[in-house]
């Protein structure tokens, strides 16, 4: 397929745990380590530290089966292959470094922050209460949530990251030369 496009879109995915594992909220606060906002670990690398994305971040969808832990960036046609490689290495490197306490904090608090943004409209409230109830985590499901991630340790972020961040799927898309 062909389309008209400015940049190189690449992404690359990892089965995660889905939303009724123990592990869901370790893999959730991975993801935002990782691509939660402009003091994520991509954003620092790809972005700030080496110029190789225009957008990146990661994507962490609520499933009640298997989930996925996507990440993504946006570049330069002419980058592709560089940010491709370093945004590899950068998620291979997570398995094998420690997570300090105020990286573990921050995406905690973004996290939670984005929890209670979405739930700000009594619509977006009525949303996840009928959503958590019909997919059969229960009402209750966000608050529990917020417990499970509060508690998430560094240990367990890094135990995900041994976990889930392995064999993955890359994809990527570029525009017609």
């Amino acid at each position: 397929m062909e389309k008209p496009a400015q940049q190189a879109q690449i992404l690359v995915g990892y089965v995660a745990p889905g939303l009724f594992d123990a592990d869901y909220a370790a893999a959730r606060v991975l993801g935002a380590l990782l691509g939660g906002g402009m003091s994520g670990r991509l954003f620092i690398a790809l972005r700030e530290n080496h110029g190789l994305a225009y957008s990146v971040g990661t994507i962490v969808p609520l499933r009640t089966g298997s989930g996925a832990l996507v990440s993504y960036l946006g570049t330069a046609p002419a980058s592709a292959d560089a940010a491709e490689a370093l945004l590899i290495n950068e998620l291979d490197r997570t398995r094998a470094v420690d997570v300090g306490e105020e990286e573990l904090a921050r995406a905690k608090a973004y996290l939670l922050g984005s929890l209670a943004m979405d739930r700000r409209t009594n619509a977006r409230q009525a949303w996840y209460l009928a959503f958590f109830e019909a997919v059969g985590a229960g009402w209750q499901f966000p608050e529990r949530y917020a417990r499970d991630v509060a508690d998430v340790s560094a240990a367990d972020v890094v135990g995900a990251a041994r976990r889930y961040l392995v064999r993955p799927t890359v994809v990527v898309v570029r525009p017609p030369r």
